[in-house]
């Protein structure tokens, strides 16, 4: 099984490689997800959601890793950053409302969109892990 502790401090680590606004919206939602599974003890809610988050920091290890690595810092003004993944449009039917209204709020915070904006076939936000 999977240190809880030692995930989350990775991640928030891999965090500090982002540029500030991403920053501060990854470590706040991945602080509210740790703490709202805190005291779960169901193995079938646990695994899934280990293995999730644990997906995401590799998958962000590594572009953090291609963006610092082709001279795109957190700290340049003006650079962008290939952060995140497409969501298949299977991946955003299969989500409870609640989920979806929650992916919706996180990217109206991180592009500042409207409703109208959001594109139904695929998202640009890293996707994150799904939780009960």
């Amino acid at each position: 099984m999977v240190n809880a502790l030692h995930l989350y401090r990775h991640i928030l680590r891999v965090h500090r490689l982002l540029p500030q606004e991403m920053r501060f919206v990854g470590d706040q939602y991945v602080r509210a997800e740790f703490r709202n599974h805190k005291t779960v003890t169901d193995k079938q809610y646990l695994e899934p959601f280990f293995s999730q988050w644990t997906s995401y920091l590799t998958h962000m290890k590594q572009q953090t890793k291609q963006n610092v690595s082709t001279g795109r810092t957190s700290t340049k003004a003006g650079g962008s950053w290939d952060v995140g993944k497409h969501l298949d449009r299977d991946i955003i039917e299969s989500l409870e409302d609640d989920k979806a209204e929650q992916l919706l709020e996180l990217h109206r915070t991180t592009f500042g969109a409207d409703d109208s904006a959001v594109d139904s076939t695929e998202g640009s936000a890293a996707a994150p892990p799904k939780r009960k």
